[in-house]
């Protein structure tokens, strides 16, 4: 079918950039897929923005690759999302950023998959955030990373939780920290762990705490130690417990103190065992009581001595019988005095002489002189059960640490002389025979 020109009818296969920059826009109003596919892709270099204005959108279905390629980037300014719906895929293979950048933000609604998959990743730099935003988000289907890696960061700013969800998990490798840092945090909703496994390590540098927030607890499982390293410290302000359990152990390799400190204290509530012998001694620098007090006891069978040793001593305050009882008696080699002072009575109540004899001496004195609630409790740990319903002979603190002390003598334990340990009971006895003769003094005087 023959285009009208404003001398009579041009033949399409006739067409050259000098025809077509001639043609009034209204003389493209007729042009079938017919004609677009018998012109010379050449003669698109002539058309301009109202060409394609008035181009009908089934018109488009003649569009190549080879037509895309000479098309003027002001031309793309006459495009619409009707004319985008019709374009056969492979056409976009011809786009570039110029012509993005040029493209009405509502044209974006006619994309699709196979559209976008077809599109080269320079494009991609002429994308902003009005354009993402109106993207379908089917059709973040055929983002792949290289497209992703050359996508302007702002152009971010318009993702949705919707657009998230239809990524494909690969297309996270192109994402950069400064993308990430303008990601809108409702979009993190739709991330899963298979994308988040994906990611750079040094694209987490962009979280922050609202973006933590969003991410559904699952998606946790992909991170890595190298991912984690890299988190800023603030960004774990937005952690939950939900978010913690489903953490793998081996991602608290890259937790610091910082990081730490700036964990919400309910958060520690779903530590285990094994998230704790991942993290590093240093980041236990940032805990405190509350953290402590939310542990679950069992989680404390991870603690090692190099752990306990950069703990403040404050922290120990949150310790309870409990958490003392799954501590693994090595770990309290790491015990300072500073530590003994700050923990309540009662979490001695569950010290065994194997704890006791792995104290450096120190630690061991501060608990010869703490008062008399710590002292009691510590009776209560090391005292041994009657034997032939017999009472206990151990009837002191006193008595109790001597066969802490002794047994660690024993065993290998603390450096506490067998003299030493004799003399502390002896000093016992001594002491409970000066208190019988003075009662019997105050008898006879009677």
């Amino acid at each position: 079918m023959a285009i009208n020109g404003p001398n009579g009818p041009i033949e399409p296969a006739s067409m050259n950039p000098e025809t077509m920059q001639s043609l009034p826009p209204e003389a493209m109003s007729g042009v079938t897929a017919g004609d677009m596919k018998e012109m010379p892709p050449p003669s698109m270099e002539g058309s301009n923005s109202g060409h394609m204005t008035h181009m009908p959108p089934d018109a488009m279905v003649g569009f190549s690759a080879d037509h895309m390629t000479h098309t003027p980037p002001e031309a793309m300014g006459g495009m619409d999302a009707s004319m985008m719906q019709m374009m056969p895929p492979e056409a976009m293979g011809g786009m570039d950023a110029p012509m993005m950048q040029m493209m009405p933000p509502e044209a974006m609604e006619g994309m699709d998959a196979p559209m976008l998959q077809m599109m080269p990743p320079e494009a991609m730099g002429g994308m902003d955030a009005s354009m993402m935003q109106m993207m379908p988000p089917e059709a973040m289907g055929g983002m792949d990373a290289s497209m992703m890696q050359m996508m302007p960061p702002e152009a971010m700013q318009g993702m949705d939780k919707p657009m998230m969800e239809m990524m494909p998990p690969e297309a996270m490798q192109g994402v950069t920290a400064d993308m990430v840092g303008m990601m809108p945090p409702e979009a993190m909703m739709g991330i899963t762990a298979d994308m988040v496994q994906m990611v750079p390590p040094e694209a987490m540098e962009g979280m922050s705490a609202q973006l933590v927030e969003m991410m559904p607890p699952e998606a946790m499982a992909g991170v890595s130690p190298e991912m984690m390293a890299n988190m800023p410290p603030e960004a774990m302000q937005g952690m939950d417990a939900d978010m913690m359990a489903n953490l793998p152990p081996e991602a608290m390799a890259g937790m610091d103190a910082d990081m730490m400190a700036n964990m919400p204290p309910d958060v520690m509530s779903v530590m285990s065992p094994e998230m704790m012998a991942n993290m590093p001694p240093e980041a236990m620098e940032g805990m405190d009581a509350d953290m402590m007090a939310n542990m679950p006891p069992e989680a404390m069978a991870g603690m090692d001595a190099d752990m306990m040793a950069n703990m403040p001593p404050e922290a120990m305050a949150g310790m309870d019988a409990d958490m003392m009882a799954n501590m693994p008696p090595e770990a309290m080699a790491g015990m300072s005095p500073e530590m003994v002072e700050n923990m309540p009575p009662e979490a001695m109540s569950n010290m065994s002489p194997e704890m006791m004899q792995n104290m450096p001496q120190e630690a061991q004195d501060a608990f010869s002189e703490v008062s008399d609630g710590g002292l009691g409790a510590l009776d209560d740990a090391l005292k041994p059960p009657p034997v032939d319903g017999e009472p206990s002979s151990m009837g002191s603190s006193a008595d109790a640490l001597d066969s802490a002390l002794s047994a660690g003598q024993v065993q290998g334990g603390a450096g506490v002389s067998s003299d030493d340990a004799t003399t502390t009971g002896a000093e016992a006895v001594e002491t409970e025979d000066d208190k019988g003769s003075t009662e019997d003094d105050s008898s006879s005087l009677a």
